[in-house]
């Protein structure tokens, strides 16, 4: 019964893997919060109760290293690293919440985040274990990458309206064709690097089998010739007899395998992926893809020619197709473009077909032949996106220049608490206080830095040192997976990748590959090889008693994470139906019903606090304020209470807090200063004229900082607020100079 209670388990958890995948790029890859509540919530029950029978199939008195399998001892140490380090960032979010982080609702949502990852590790892990749900995993990953890539072609060439799918810009230092393909993840950048992903899984995968196929021709053939010439002695042939038939049996199996259906089939993802990627016109991606090989391709000599031959006719077929739809601004006709995408994918897998079997041919003239004319086509097809793409290459980039003033001033706010971080989304909570340049840009566009901020240099550290073990684990493993992971580990420090639950599961799902890869052609261990870790196990035995200590925590946590999931799922649905009504009573219902489900959203009281009574908004915002100190827009609707009563004192503090809070706000400022000009008016008419006064000097005062702030960002290059000194402010200046005299002179 454990035995099959245990294969159960491992194919149950590949189809969470699959559902887990294919739910990533159905809800726009898990960026958004809001997207993966409802998913988490089921999530870690299934996933809770999966890690349960794993844990009740397995045997009396296993121990945590054993879980491991096959892998040996090194391996094995690397995978419970990887495995353990998701779990050890959850819980360095969990212990956010007792710090007074930035944003009780940030931590929130990295609290699940990170413990869905942490549970997708471990499925993904587990369903490692058996060959058929190895196999359905590696089948679904490239169903996976095939959706990605198809559904963005298709609505760009089939005339398909997906919102968001294609990306347009004006400025020619954004798209050099004034659209880019995004694809479901809505974001070019990582859309690319995410086909980048599965195009050099793919093309080290292709080239790995024609390099091996070769070689064990090639041994076959030798090795025939020589028992033909009879010129091997008779030792040798008898010392070498069983790796001849070995190689023979190797050579032949390939020939079976390798006919024209499946060699098609394995060519069948290259245009795709290579086409969106170029299409996302993505040159952090592309330059991570080139330096992902150029990493590894050293250390696999072999496959060079492989890999021209196979990713020859897809680069130069894509690059053809970039021009085409570049020149339409990624919008051309139904019927000419679906045909083009057909003609231009099939010429490209006859053709690459045709020159991966030619590099495979033993005679030197025609494989050379073959390989030059596969080095014409990269360079054509290279040739042909650059010149499309010369001015955003080799001019001066402005999004490089303002990515570095945005990483100063994300460096700047990591100072401030350098060991632990600030919680869940500092820099999405904080950035309008920490810009020194009024720019849009609320992610930090650095996993690195991210994470940084968040849970400071003990959360980094984690990161590194698990990145750091899947790596060495992909790289001892499986090397053709190495470039995948290489470029996530590489694009994901010049961009918000780590944003997106897909780049995740994409990590963690190629080191499953790895693993599975590694159980498939591992040999079987001497016998003695087998006692001696045996024996090291079991110095790590886990009683029964442990086992049920593991349980416990599992259900609790499980538990706690999908009540919080369900109850967060909640709120935002009621959050967004009431934004929609115009009724105020049901508006305030729904509102005060998404509150109560989850009071640590900062959106849904802002936006109810605008709809009570002033006394109701007061209470309203300062609960609100417990769990977002921060937040602008709850401060800022603070002032606009206090701005309303007499209290110049109160109103100030207000003002300032707010304003500081958001700096490079210029509506704000403009409303302040007007707010103390009308305050200094009701003090005046009330015969207060100390508190005329005083009103009118604070709003001289908030109107000096103001011109300061709008000269100098006047002489900033970045100004993509507008940030600007308004005529109404200036008006309002000469009013308030105006009042301060009349309360003098009245005095």
């Amino acid at each position: 019964m454990r035995g099959y209670l245990n294969t159960a388990v491992m194919y149950i958890s590949a189809a969470a893997v699959i559902i887990a995948g294919g739910t990533a790029i159905l809800r726009r890859g898990f960026f958004f919060a809001e997207d993966f509540y409802g998913f988490a919530g089921g999530w870690f029950i299934f996933g809770a109760f999966l890690i349960l029978a794993k844990l009740v199939a397995s045997i009396s008195k296993e121990s945590a290293v054993s879980l491991t399998g096959t892998l040996n001892w090194s391996k094995s140490r690397a995978m419970i690293t990887m495995l353990s380090a998701p779990f050890l960032i959850a819980v360095l979010y969990a212990l956010s919440w007792f710090r007074e982080p930035v944003s009780f609702q940030g931590t929130m949502n990295e609290l699940l985040r990170w413990s869905l990852y942490s549970t997708f590790a471990v499925l993904a892990y587990i369903s490692t274990k058996s060959k058929g749900s190895a196999w359905m995993i590696t089948a679904a990953w490239n169903i996976v990458g095939m959706a990605l890539s198809l559904s963005a072609l298709v609505a760009v060439c089939g005339g398909l309206y997906l919102p968001y799918f294609v990306a347009y810009s004006a400025n020619p230092g954004v798209s050099a064709t004034g659209a880019r393909l995004a694809g479901s993840l809505q974001y070019p950048n990582t859309f690319g690097a995410v086909m980048a992903v599965f195009l050099l899984e793919r093309l080290f995968a292709v080239s790995e089998y024609y390099a091996g196929s070769t070689v064990a021709e090639r041994s076959g053939a030798e090795i025939t010739g020589a028992e033909e010439s009879g010129t091997g002695k008779r030792g040798a042939e008898l010392s070498g007899s069983e790796s001849t038939g070995a190689e023979r049996s190797s050579a032949e199996r390939n020939r079976g395998t390798h006919g024209a259906g499946a060699a098609l089939l394995r060519l069948l993802p290259l245009f795709p992926y290579t086409a969106a990627l170029l299409l996302s016109e993505s040159r952090g991606a592309w330059l991570a893809a080139a330096c992902a090989c150029a990493a590894v391709l050293p250390l696999k000599r072999l496959q060079l020619a492989p890999l021209l031959a196979a990713g020859a006719a897809p680069v130069a077929a894509a690059a053809l197709l970039y021009r085409q739809l570049a020149a339409a601004r990624l919008a051309v006709e139904p019927l000419p473009g679906l045909l083009a995408l057909a003609g231009l994918w099939a010429g490209a897998l006859l053709a690459g077909l045709w020159l991966c079997r030619r590099q495979r041919s033993m005679a030197g003239g025609s494989r050379a032949a073959a390989l030059g004319l596969a080095a014409l086509c990269w360079t054509a097809g290279a040739a042909a996106v650059l010149q499309q793409v010369q001015a955003r290459i080799t001019e001066p980039s402005a999004t490089v220049s303002a990515r570095a003033l945005l990483y100063r001033d994300a460096w700047r706010l990591a100072a401030e608490a350098p060991w632990l971080g600030r919680g869940g989304e500092t820099w999405r909570s904080v950035y309008l206080a920490a810009q020194s340049h009024p720019y849009v840009g609320s992610q930090v566009h650095s996993g690195y830095l991210d994470i940084l901020l968040n849970l400071g240099i003990a959360g980094l550290v984690v990161a590194l040192v698990m990145l750091s073990a899947m790596c060495w684990l992909v790289a001892v493993s499986s090397p053709r997976l190495l470039p995948p992971v290489l470029v996530i580990v590489l694009h994901g420090a010049v961009d918000f990748d780590w944003s997106y639950g897909l780049i995740w599961i994409l990590l963690f799902w190629l080191a499953a590959l790895a693993v599975a890869n590694t159980r498939e052609t591992q040999p079987t261990l001497p016998a003695i090889q087998l006692d001696i870790i045996a024996k090291r196990r079991g110095q790590f035995s886990t009683r029964t008693s442990s086992k049920l200590i593991i349980a416990l925590v599992i259900c609790c946590s499980s538990s706690v994470l999908c009540i919080i999931s369900w109850r967060a799922q909640s709120a935002a649905a009621l959050y967004r139906k009431a934004v929609i009504l115009s009724n105020p009573a049901e508006r305030i219902l729904l509102l005060q019903q998404s509150l109560h489900r989850n009071p640590l959203s900062p959106r849904a009281a802002a936006a109810l606090s605008e709809d009570l009574s002033q006394a109701q908004s007061k209470k309203v915002l300062v609960d609100s304020l417990i769990y977002s100190p921060e937040n602008p827009a709850l401060n800022w609707n603070m002032a606009e209470l206090m701005m309303h009563e007499d209290r110049v004192g109160a109103a100030l503090y207000w003002v300032r807090r707010s304003l500081r809070l958001d700096v490079y706000n210029f509506k704000k400022r403009t409303i302040a200063i007007h707010a103390m000009l009308l305050l200094g008016e009701r003090r005046l008419e009330a015969g207060d004229k100390k508190g005329a006064f005083l009103s009118a000097s604070s709003g001289l005062e908030l109107l000096r900082e103001y011109k300061l702030l709008a000269g100098r960002a006047g002489s900033k290059e970045y100004n993509d607020r507008s940030f600007h000194l308004t005529d109404q402010a200036t008006n309002l200046g000469q009013q308030l100079d105006s009042l301060m005299i009349l309360s003098v002179t009245a005095g």
